[in-house]
């Protein structure tokens, strides 16, 4: 993971923790009782096999972010518990696990924000059950165009069928697979590319297409 995208996720847990500190008082979680209430902010990543290096270092930008405001935001202490969508035998994200980890965010009084999934195919799983709970969500990375919109690229029933609610708590901050693919036909063309191949890892999420000169 680069510098820059650190950054953002430091910036986005930044201003998750300042504007926990406007809501209703009666709907955060207490803490003993007085004015200090704790507040709970979750990642869910995959912090084993090939993407546990990113996933890493995106639950770092997180924690320097809070670390930066001093692990408070008025009478608010906010906590963040990172957690696994991975499995040592998978080597990468799980519906399993994935769907664990939602569950326990849900059932979690204080918990403000989850930010994750770090797959597309992962924030599939998560997004209903969060949804049901009116818990807001990040995707982080996700880029799969279903997620959000019935654009061409998405499957039939997206991104309908992720909120039963009918309101929308999820949002991303990087772009869909369709921007992202425009972006990169323009820098080919920029560079001369001919040919184009494509990488597909299996996962539920559109296939990563690279490009070579000549």
């Amino acid at each position: 993971m680069n510098a820059s995208k650190a950054a953002v996720t430091a910036a986005l847990l930044a201003a998750t923790v300042a504007g926990c500190g406007g809501g209703d008082e009666g709907s955060s979680a207490t803490s003993g009782g007085g004015s200090a209430r704790t507040l709970t902010v979750y990642s869910s990543l995959p912090l084993q096999g090939a993407s546990r290096g990113q996933a890493t270092a995106i639950s770092n930008g997180m924690k320097l972010a809070l670390e930066q405001v001093g692990g408070k935001v008025g009478d608010y202490t906010i906590k963040y518990e990172s957690l696994d969508d991975s499995s040592a035998q998978a080597g990468a994200w799980t519906p399993e696990a994935t769907s664990a980890n939602a569950r326990k965010v849900v059932q979690d009084k204080s918990a403000i924000a989850y930010l994750g999934e770090f797959n597309s195919g992962a924030s599939a799983v998560s997004i209903p059950l969060l949804n049901e709970a009116g818990v807001p969500q990040n995707g982080l990375t996700n880029t799969a165009v279903g997620l959000t919109t019935n654009q061409p690229g998405s499957n039939p029933g997206e991104p309908d069928k992720y909120y039963p609610t009918g309101k929308r708590n999820y949002v991303r901050i990087v772009p869909k697979d369709t921007i992202q693919g425009v972006a990169l036909v323009t820098l080919m063309k920029q560079d001369g590319c001919t040919k184009v191949f494509v990488l597909n890892d299996k996962e539920a999420r559109a296939p990563t297409a690279w490009s070579m000169p000549g």
